[in-house]
């Protein structure tokens, strides 16, 4: 749904104006992110204003107020409020929840998952959201907010921040962390009307560090930058510990596409709005190959971590046949996955191995087999026996090696400190 903007009166025009004011003199990081990144709606105030949200709401690209609840807090409780929905679009947080929505649970590297309860992601990132912008001089947090640190931090992942906040609710049949929601969490494109998946995959991911690097470097220079934002902004944002993630989404992204749409159906849920759309066709790519070197010199760590993420980029790729390879010098088994979560079960089971490196029992195994996949995905320390010639097929290395070098296909570091 698209939502209905209200007109404000002249008392809330000049509220409004004074609380931008104040964020920009307390916050000009947030700011800065504010006025470049999240006006999208169109609209003259740079905020969506609507009486279709309880008090305030993102969607990922904009902020959303409803001017009879908002503007009934005091001045630094405003930007309080405007601060915590930049820092959900700051972290992508909806794009993190639409993807959790889209597969139903929550995945960890160690093999586990939870089920994914809008609910409890809404309160755990607003509660390592929350503690972080506590520290902020200048902006006021409400008694009656969310905010409990013996359940989580401004020093939790969502994910960590999750997974507490599940054990604390039992699953979301108790109470949990007492304190009132401020906010809602919006599919992506929801301002706009788009489709939620096409507007998580527009957001461009270099763009939104470039802007927080210049919101933190103009905060900086007038002394505006407080110690804990500019550790949580460099840590998180500017120079994550394992940046590797995003340039694989990236690559196979490219290689993969995303979910396919057939222009001969029309989507459903859209049709009954006289909109037009494509329904999705089920499958996004064919055959893909995940490869495991399980040499001695790749520890359970980083298997655990690799695998992990691939599976939840597969879960957008969708592809229709999902085999794992597990080889050292030679091939040690081979499993197959009926759908892409199921990566960190068979993961789970343990990596057959221990030995040398060769990776061509891998490609002769996929010709013997007679697949012809849409990518194989290989992690390894590229120390080992390539094939003599590269296959018709793409080729992504994980590389955790950086001396290492591949004589075709492309390569993502990842660092050491993930392996």
């Amino acid at each position: 749904m698209k939502f209905e903007p209200c007109a404000l009166t002249p008392t809330q025009e000049k509220l409004w104006d004074d609380t931008r004011t104040a964020l920009l003199w307390y916050c000009p990081a947030f700011s800065h992110v504010f006025y470049t990144m999240m006006n999208e709606a169109g609209s003259k105030h740079t905020a969506l204003f609507t009486k279709e949200v309880p008090i305030a709401a993102t969607d990922g690209a904009n902020l959303l107020l409803n001017p009879d609840t908002f503007f009934k807090y005091n001045l630094r409780e405003r930007c309080f409020v405007c601060a915590h929905e930049i820092m959900h679009c700051i972290w992508d947080h909806i794009g993190l929840m639409h993807r959790f929505h889209k597969r139903g649970k929550v995945a960890y590297p160690d093999g586990t998952d939870l089920p994914y309860l809008p609910k409890l992601m809404n309160v755990a990132t607003d509660l390592v959201i929350n503690d972080l912008l506590i520290k902020v001089e200048g902006l006021a947090f409400n008694k009656d907010w969310l905010h409990d640190t013996n359940i989580a931090t401004s020093m939790d992942s969502a994910l960590d921040a999750y997974k507490k906040v599940y054990d604390d609710s039992n699953g979301g049949k108790g109470k949990g962390p007492s304190g009132e929601h401020f906010d809602e969490h919006l599919e992506p494109g929801t301002s706009q009307g788009k489709d939620p998946t096409s507007a998580a995959s527009e957001r461009n991911a270099l763009k939104w560090q470039t802007e927080v690097a210049a919101g933190m470097n103009a905060a900086r220079a007038r002394g505006k930058l407080p110690a804990a934002l500019d550790r949580w902004f460099n840590d998180n944002i500017l120079n994550p510990q394992v940046d590797w993630r995003d340039k694989i989404r990236g690559l196979m992204a490219r290689r993969l596409g995303a979910d396919r749409y057939d222009w001969k159906k029309p989507d459903k849920r859209l049709i009954v709005r006289d909109i037009y759309y494509p329904a999705r066709s089920g499958y996004g790519c064919g055959t893909v190959v995940i490869g495991g070197d399980t040499s001695g010199s790749i520890n359970a760590k980083t298997l655990d971590m690799f695998f992990a993420e691939i599976a939840g980029i597969l879960e957008d790729t969708k592809p229709q046949r999902l085999v794992i390879m597990w080889c050292d010098a030679k091939l040690q088994r081979v499993d197959e996955a009926e759908e892409a979560s199921d990566l960190n079960v068979i993961r789970h089971k343990g990596a057959p191995g221990g030995g040398g490196t060769k990776f061509t029992p891998v490609f002769d195994e996929i010709a013997a087999l007679g697949l012809e996949p849409d990518a194989l995905v290989f992690l390894t320390d590229g120390l080992g026996t390539f094939p003599s010639a590269a296959p018709s097929y793409p080729v992504i290395w994980g590389s955790i090696y950086p001396q290492a070098t591949y004589p075709f296909g492309e390569v993502v570091d990842i660092p050491q400190q993930a392996a």
